[in-house]
């Protein structure tokens, strides 16, 4: 059992259900509504950004927001239509190999800024186009406190960094988490999602 700094142990929290609703996609689809439109897109909460495979969603990135899906996902879109994200190859993508055509702004080792963003976004845009259509998003909403949502969060992506295989080699390395201090009471999460999600087990601690 783990001992705070007074040596009084923490006892693990009840556990708390973080259950997704989706997939949705920015434009809307035949297979996914657009995430715009959906009921939980003014609450905040947890949200997986992911890639559908024949097996189950491979999920890109591990997010969460105080505000709104709404407000967040809007703000996910401009920067991808303005060549700030990463632009992989589509048709890769969709077999979830990650063959880079852009580093964006936040690649640590390749960092572009705006005059080539604007230079490249003639070449670049049917691509972004494409995976405007092709990522999917799966929301959970979450009234809770901002550092309960921001360390289930990072428990998320904590355990698809340790999955084995694709879903582990999947996530984009450098993204800033806040995981559970050593003085923070364990809560137990368990996770329920209409789609199979690759790599991610059905009960985290967070």
């Amino acid at each position: 059992m783990m001992q705070t700094g007074n040596a009084e142990p923490v006892k693990p929290s009840e556990e708390m259900v973080v259950s997704f609703s989706g997939p949705f996609s920015w434009p809307g689809t035949s297979d996914a509504p657009s995430v715009f439109d959906a009921e939980v897109r003014r609450l905040p909460g947890i949200y997986l950004w992911t890639v559908s495979l024949a097996e189950g969603h491979l999920v890109y990135y591990v997010g969460e927001t105080g505000r709104s899906f709404e407000v967040r996902l809007l703000e996910h879109y401009k920067e991808h239509a303005a060549c700030m994200y990463h632009v992989y190859s589509p048709a890769e993508l969709a077999r979830g190999e990650k063959v880079a055509l852009w580093p964006g702004r936040y690649d640590a080792e390749h960092r572009k800024f705006t005059t080539e963003f604007i230079a490249q976004h003639a070449n670049l845009a049917p691509h972004i186009h494409a995976l405007a259509y092709l990522y999917r998003f799966l929301l959970a909403p979450l009234s809770c406190e901002s550092r309960i949502r921001q360390r289930i969060e990072a428990a998320i992506a904590g355990a698809l960094y340790a999955a084995p295989g694709l879903a582990g080699i999947f996530q984009d390395r450098g993204i800033r988490y806040a995981p559970r201090r050593a003085d923070e009471v364990p809560l137990g999460c368990a996770l329920t999602s209409p789609v199979p999600l690759i790599g991610l087990p059905e009960q985290i601690w967070a």
